[in-house]
């Protein structure tokens, strides 16, 4: 925690803005912790990945496509984003619409991660309970989200919270990139699912601390208005068209699991080598982060992403020379940094177009979008790499990249919010 209090004291240097009033610093603070949270217990990247992804293939001995199919069943809950999104904005629960619920979902997941530390495991429990685990997950994350858009959006601060949130979760996932290497090779599967339990429970005491929301308004009332913010937003082009935009450019059936697998059986990487690849790619996340925090606004939006998709599609080509552990570190690097630019410039656009009475609803559609993209992907590059090796799956993705340039003219920011 002692990396994100520090990140956060480094970004609100340049966020006067930020810290102007009380609790608008005290909801940056809330939107640091809880990502740097979130990324340990992320499950695509976070502590627990490595871990369960070699006990996936070294214990149950799934094949790359079975486990593609995995990860994807687990990823389902997040899919679901818009639905949880819908429940908060119009069905407050014990008088709240976004407090109740953190507080509710960060106690079901520590339930989970407890079942799997005190039983034995099998296929199916496990699947079970990471799937559940990682729907808690993903409701947290929609109502981070929807706090972020209510106090940032009247501010102008969405951009700079999301740079604040987004550099943090890297810091996170780059001590859990470590750490998931090492805790694959030397402890058990139970001391990762208890380590994982911990995470939740942090969150549950920083919302109860930092998260001073006013009481929701009626049930009826509160339904009412997000129906007709709905219905307003649903008409808007920019909606569809940042839908369209965040498939595409999640759409990578190379990374994931094949990436996994190529790595372990062509190259013969060690798993804390591996490890040390992904953090490596969350450096160049917070640094991406951090130049969009800088640089990003003053950019027409157009531009930015235009330029995005250009080296996205470099990016993902120059994987073509993935050949040993010398070459992995560059594209690792630079492939984090720039994915993140432009994951920050469309979901600073998205956060800025959102209603505010269905800001839960909206932002998660967004964000439901995001991983169906990458879990359409893995499923697909799961299947792809054992029909048809790794290099043809690296074009693939390429051309989901470059098809985003087809979307980039369509891409208007509003001129104010609705």
């Amino acid at each position: 925690m002692a990396y994100a209090t520090n990140l956060f004291m480094l970004s609100s240097l340049q966020l006067p803005l930020v810290l102007r009033q009380p609790d608008t610093r005290q909801f940056a603070l809330f939107f640091d912790i809880t990502y740097f949270l979130q990324g340990f217990a992320d499950l695509s990247s976070g502590l627990a990945h490595q871990p369960v992804q070699y006990y996936l293939k070294e214990h149950f001995q799934l094949s790359a496509a079975e486990s593609g199919v995995f990860w994807a069943t687990v990823g389902l809950g997040w899919t679901l984003k818009p639905l949880y999104g819908f429940m908060s904005d119009s069905v407050p629960f014990a008088g709240y619409r976004r407090k109740s619920y953190l507080i509710l979902m960060a106690l079901i997941g520590a339930v989970g991660w407890g079942v799997l530390t005190f039983s034995s495991v099998s296929y199916v429990l496990l699947l079970a309970v990471l799937t559940l685990c990682a729907a808690t997950l993903a409701f947290t994350d929609v109502m981070t989200d929807a706090l972020m858009v209510e106090t940032g959006q009247p501010r102008r601060l969405t951009g700079s919270f999301q740079a604040i949130q987004w550099a943090t979760l890297s810091v996170a996932l780059i001590l859990a990139q470590f750490l998931g290497g090492y805790l694959a090779t030397y402890t058990s599967m139970r001391s990762v699912f208890f380590l994982a339990a911990v995470f939740p429970l942090i969150l549950m005491t920083v919302t109860f601390w930092l998260v001073r929301e006013p009481p929701a308004d009626t049930a009826q009332a509160t339904f009412t208005h997000t129906l007709s913010a709905l219905r307003h937003v649903m008409t808007m082009p920019m909606l569809w068209t940042s839908v369209a935009f965040l498939f595409l450019w999640n759409f990578s059936p190379s990374f994931g699991t094949p990436l996994l697998y190529y790595q372990t059986d062509v190259l013969r990487f060690s798993k804390v080598f591996i490890g040390t690849l992904g953090a490596c790619a969350q450096v160049g996340s917070v640094i991406g982060a951090l130049l969009f925090l800088l640089y990003g606004r003053s950019l027409p939006l157009n531009r930015l992403l235009f330029l995005a998709v250009a080296l996205g599609v470099l990016s993902t080509l120059s994987f073509l020379g993935l050949v040993g552990p010398r070459s992995a570190v560059g594209l690792f690097f630079f492939s984090g940094m720039i994915n993140q630019v432009t994951h920050l410039a469309v979901l600073d656009l998205a956060a800025r177009m959102c209603p505010v009475q269905a800001a839960g609803t909206v932002f998660a559609l967004l964000m439901a979008t995001l991983n169906l993209g990458s879990s359409s992907g893995g499923i697909v590059g799961g299947w792809l790499y054992e029909v048809a090796g790794f290099p043809l799956l690296i074009f693939m993705s390429a051309l989901g990249t470059a098809l985003c340039w087809l979307i980039v003219p369509f891409v208007r920011e509003p001129s104010q919010n609705p």
